[in-house]
């Protein structure tokens, strides 16, 4: 049975706090079992054995497996007895899920610690950099034609075009992405930094909407994306001195920790409920650029 990338995804999203509630909060039996009976055959019957998932939801698969045996997801009624043993079976799986948790959180933590330092090496080498951030996505009408191989593809050429530095990235002198999962829909999406050398472009709007466009573009038309550089989103910042993107000079400690702050949003470990929780075998969930580069100017040459 085929399945799109937004129901697998709300499904898993689904699963993944129907797992967590039941190990971490005070149990509401009812609630448990009503879950039980609307989630367990449709995300039973969307299951990819080519897929790797997050420990919530392998836990959820092998402690339902124990209960139901063979029997066929259609047949399963979740009635007080099977949701008291599915109750009782993942309390099992708390340490592993935790030791999960915990070795995402390390890893973010180790993200934003190089990310912080490969951003402020640019914005220590450059005098005036612009920052760009755009958020990337599948549209609300075509989201049901999309598969995750499909996006984990358009990230691929994304990242390919960003690489090249033609059209709209023509300029670019760093860049890092993340890609997460949504808490509420379990959408995949992406948050994209771009840092253009100031001397040459400005127009951070129309950047972003160029970018927004070629992404739309790489998706066949099936992708979305949100601009952070519309003049009342930046005047809202502006005001309580916390504009992290646009122009960036060097010389202004303010715009270079706003900037900092605004590069570090993409690796938060504290927003666990938008990791990722299922994905494809070695795909990339986090990127940024590589500062020391032969063709930066004015760094002593690379050793060989």
């Amino acid at each position: 049975m085929s399945h799109s990338l937004i129901n697998q995804s709300q499904l898993i999203a689904n699963i993944d706090r129907l797992v967590r509630d039941a190990i971490f909060q005070p149990v509401n039996f009812n609630d448990i079992n009503n879950r039980l009976n609307a989630l367990y055959h449709p995300f039973m019957e969307s299951l990819n054995p080519d897929l790797f998932y997050s420990q919530t939801i392998d836990s959820f698969v092998y402690s339902t497996d124990a209960i139901v045996g063979d029997s066929y997801p259609s047949d399963v009624i979740w009635d007080h007895y099977k949701t008291q043993q599915f109750v009782n079976n993942i309390a099992c799986y708390k340490n592993s899920i935790e030791t999960e948790d915990n070795a995402w959180r390390y890893q973010e933590s180790q993200n934003k610690r190089n990310l912080e330092r490969y951003v402020r090496s640019l914005l220590n080498h450059y005098s005036r950099l612009l920052f760009v951030r755009v958020d990337l996505k599948c549209s609300q009408e075509t989201s049901h034609t999309v598969t995750i191989e499909d996006f984990n593809r358009h990230m691929s050429k994304l990242r390919e075009l960003i690489g090249n530095k033609q059209t709209c990235f023509a300029h670019l002198q760093g860049n890092a992405w993340a890609l997460e999962q949504g808490y509420e829909n379990g959408g995949l999406h992406c948050h994209l930094l771009l840092i253009y050398d100031g001397s040459e472009r400005q127009n951070d709007w129309f950047i972003a909407k160029e970018v927004g466009e070629k992404w739309q573009e790489v998706t066949n038309g099936t992708g979305a994306y949100y601009n952070y550089h519309d003049a009342e989103t930046k005047q809202k910042y502006q005001i309580n001195d916390r504009l992290g993107i646009g122009m960036i000079n060097r010389d202004n400690p303010v715009q270079v920790e706003n900037a900092v702050c605004t590069a570090l949003y993409l690796t938060k470990p504290e927003k666990l409920g938008q990791h990722l929780k299922v994905w494809l075998p070695s795909m990339r969930t986090f990127g940024n650029g590589i500062y020391r580069t032969a063709k930066r100017r004015g760094l002593p040459p690379i050793a060989k």
